[in-house]
């Protein structure tokens, strides 16, 4: 028995009280989640620090795996690798040089929607204006994009204005420069039209990270949330960040259960005994989830 399997062990004896097929089919689905390799797009403009927020996020930071041609621009690939697990990281070519580039950014990020759980937009915090920013991501909701899966971050917050006033002692911005990430932030939220929350952060400064990274574990989709958190850095693995991806992979088992128990013809007795087994696989599913991810 490998070591994947014996840490699943403690679910697989609760399932095996379930006829085959229902044990077979929720172990299976339990073990795709667990052995699941999330897929993070980014996006946004060159120079918005996306390459150095990445860095600071995971452990051990991304390696480059390869570029992937499309026309004339590339996306960049890269890879987190924690034991036998894998998070990719994909990272689009800059927007806003010229219409006819943009058009093309369009038709790669189709392509490649389809395996992305989140697209993660960076937005310098300094920046005056994010013109192509919003023409490109409206470009993407009108190409049916779902707004959802977008995930804004302004980058470089210890840039803005006073920047000379930034507490390098503390790593926090002044007063004033605190009022204009807040209005920076409330603007983004209001060009974008955004889902999530907009966090002001800085990487070089590790300037409001766990919050942020709170923020991301939300936004991803509930199956893919604990395979991510798996590959943060240490640091950013917070009791919220756990928690969260800990809810997550409940609630997902508990789904998984409910579908595959949902064909079996069922007295009042056994639909007594489903339950208290329902609540028992649950209750081991969060005790174990430290194991598992």
């Amino acid at each position: 028995m490998n070591n994947e399997s014996s840490k699943i062990m403690p679910l697989q004896q609760l399932l095996s009280q379930l006829p085959a097929d229902a044990t077979e089919k929720i172990y299976r689905q339990l073990s795709s989640i667990i052995s699941y390799e999330p897929c993070i797009g980014l996006m946004g403009k060159s120079g918005t620090g996306k390459s150095s927020l990445c860095n600071t996020l995971f452990s051990p930071p991304p390696a480059r795996v390869d570029a992937i041609s499309g026309c004339t621009r590339t996306v960049q690939r890269y890879r987190v690798t924690h034991g036998t697990h894998t998070l990719t990281l994909v990272d689009f070519p800059g927007i806003g040089e010229t219409p006819e580039l943009d058009s093309l950014y369009r038709s790669l990020y189709q392509a490649w929607s389809g395996r992305l759980d989140l697209i993660v937009w960076v937005l310098k915090a300094d920046e005056r204006a994010w013109n192509e920013d919003i023409r490109c991501y409206r470009d993407l909701l009108r190409s049916g994009a779902e707004p959802e899966r977008f995930l804004f971050v302004l980058s470089q917050a210890d840039k803005i204005e006073p920047c000379r006033e930034w507490d390098g002692l503390n790593h926090r911005p002044s007063q004033q420069q605190q009022q204009n990430l807040q209005a920076k932030t409330r603007l983004a939220e209001t060009l974008f039209a955004t889902v999530h929350p907009v966090i002001a952060v800085s990487a070089a400064e590790h300037y409001n990270l766990h919050h942020w990274v709170e923020a991301l574990i939300l936004a991803l989709p509930v199956h893919s949330g604990s395979a991510v958190s798996r590959h943060l850095h240490p640091e950013l693995r917070t009791d919220t960040v756990r928690e969260t991806a800990r809810d997550g992979f409940v609630r997902v088992t508990g789904e998984i259960f409910d579908e595959a128990v949902n064909t079996l013809k069922t007295s009042g007795i056994l639909v007594h005994y489903l339950h208290q087994l329902r609540h028992r696989l649950l209750t081991v599913a969060r005790a174990v989830w430290h194991l598992l991810f």
